[in-house]
């Protein structure tokens, strides 16, 4: 009888494990790294699109979003951040209300043709990515490292070594994370960040 006890003990605690893995894996999101939102500070910035008009940051607001720092020319680390970006978008319905962000590190230069070429590249049906960058680059790096801390320091021969980020941010506007390109778990994080947010992933 009493080994009888101790099993259904176990199978109870197993139970209780799996379902608190279960509530994790479904619920658990990184915390906030500020509790206020970041947009307001952003818009300061009076960012534009590409074809030059002032945008308006009622375009990502309440939304779950995936922000970049890229700039058309970039060969290195934009492409591996564009290309994240891109799968986690697939691997969501575009009933989801995740939007993507790319901010242009070298405004005077990603003019509307090339930020149109470069948007297209990347577009996935469906779903809203923005492109989206201040008046000029001294507005761009500042944006990038006194909001985001990022690395942006422009080289010579008109590169720009900036960091390999993307900020997941939801949708009160806090930042939840910062992932590399190579990070896998920003699909995960984002699911549940839209399940918190009550949208559909």
């Amino acid at each position: 009888m009493k080994s009888l006890g101790f099993l259904w003990g176990g199978i109870g605690i197993a139970g209780a494990v799996a379902g608190g893995w279960w509530w994790y894996e479904r619920e658990v999101v990184p915390p906030p790294q500020r509790p206020d939102s970041i947009w307001p500070v952003v818009a300061a910035y009076h960012l534009r699109d590409g074809q030059g008009v002032p945008v308006s940051l009622t375009a990502v607001e309440g939304k779950v979003v995936l922000l970049t720092f890229v700039y058309t020319r970039c060969a290195s680390v934009c492409p591996r951040l564009q290309g994240r970006i891109r799968e986690v978008l697939a691997a969501l319905p575009p009933s989801s209300g995740v939007v993507a962000l790319s901010l242009s590190l070298d405004p005077e230069r990603d003019t509307a043709g090339f930020l149109s070429a470069y948007a297209q590249s990347y577009a996935v049906p469906g779903h809203t990515w923005f492109y989206w960058r201040p008046s000029d680059q001294r507005w761009a790096l500042q944006l990038a490292r006194s909001v985001f801390n990022l690395t942006a320091v422009p080289l010579e021969g008109e590169e720009i070594l900036h960091s390999d980020a993307i900020f997941l941010i939801d949708c009160e506007g806090r930042v939840r994370g910062v992932y590399s390109s190579e990070d896998s778990r920003i699909l995960t994080h984002t699911k549940k960040l839209l399940r918190v947010c009550g949208t559909p992933s």
